[in-house]
């Protein structure tokens, strides 16, 4: 009994702590693979859903991409259709009748080639396009020979029939106006043959066609168109030179080396505004 005693009453207790210490080993190298093993799979997993992912997009990317060239393609193939094309406004250019401007003047005189230089050729340099422009002559109808008589002698009339020919011989305002004006700042030169062919030569009027017409039939025919443009004068009630008519009525004189009777105005401006306002006005 004694010797069963001697054994170490201890013994147990280590046994006890090294059992219970052994198997806590195992158990954490297990738990630890589990725990790469479950991360591992969410790893392939997330890169599976990236992959998915960017492959939905580059899809959806295509996809819109050929609605946009779909889109595209239906609008610039498609053809417009009869009832579209029928709605289609197309803007039209309003065209208005030109207004009536005229100037009544004498060849010889100064106050026509004031009248001209200062309102006339500045004003249809502005708006040529929409006036119908005449110039017409004053004179006295000598009824006992068909002829006419002229405020400054026989030379005026010449100077009035060889202006009256440059008009009906190129009637663009741009030639026989340009040529007037040329003839009428040296109106004491006129019905010189120098003066003529010179004004003739820069304004590029014929001068063999200007002296055709004046002396043909023996001066008859030059005669006939400042009879008319005389008459034209005086039904239309003007006496001075210059005189200027716009729509057939007064628009202002020139004469004794100043303006008068201008309603409106006898500056360019204001005649090129008279002019605006009736050009645009409803017919």
């Amino acid at each position: 009994m004694d010797e069963k005693t001697i054994l170490p009453t201890t013994a147990p207790t280590a046994t006890n702590q090294t059992i219970s210490a052994t198997p806590s080993e195992p158990n954490n190298k297990n738990q630890n693979g589990r725990d790469r093993h479950a991360l591992r799979r969410i790893l392939v997993a997330l890169c599976f859903m990236m992959l998915v992912w960017t492959l939905c997009g580059l899809d959806m990317e295509m996809d819109l991409e050929d609605d946009d060239d779909d889109a595209l393609s239906v609008w610039s193939l498609d053809p417009l259709s009869l009832a579209t094309i029928n709605t289609i406004t197309v803007p039209q250019t309003v065209e208005h009748e030109p207004v009536a401007l005229e100037a009544h003047i004498m060849s010889k005189c100064p106050d026509a080639r004031d009248c001209l230089r200062e309102l006339v050729l500045p004003a249809m340099q502005r708006v040529y396009t929409k006036v119908n422009f005449t110039l017409s002559f004053i004179g006295t109808p000598t009824d006992s020979d068909d002829g006419v008589a002229c405020k400054h002698g026989a030379e005026e009339c010449l100077g009035n029939i060889i202006e009256l020919c440059a008009q009906k011989l190129y009637p663009d305002p741009k030639s026989f106006l340009g040529f007037t004006m040329c003839l009428t700042k040296n109106y004491e030169e006129i019905p010189q043959r120098s003066l003529i062919e010179d004004c003739a030569l820069e304004h590029a009027i014929d001068f063999d066609k200007l002296n055709e017409c004046a002396t043909k039939d023996d001066g008859a025919y030059g005669i006939s168109l400042l009879r008319e443009s005389v008459k034209r004068s005086s039904a239309a009630g003007v006496t001075k030179s210059c005189t200027v008519r716009l729509d057939n009525k007064i628009f202002c004189i020139r004469d004794g080396g100043r303006w008068s009777d201008c309603p409106h105005g006898s500056s360019v401006n204001d005649l090129v505004l008279a002019v605006e306002k009736l050009y645009g006005r409803e017919q």
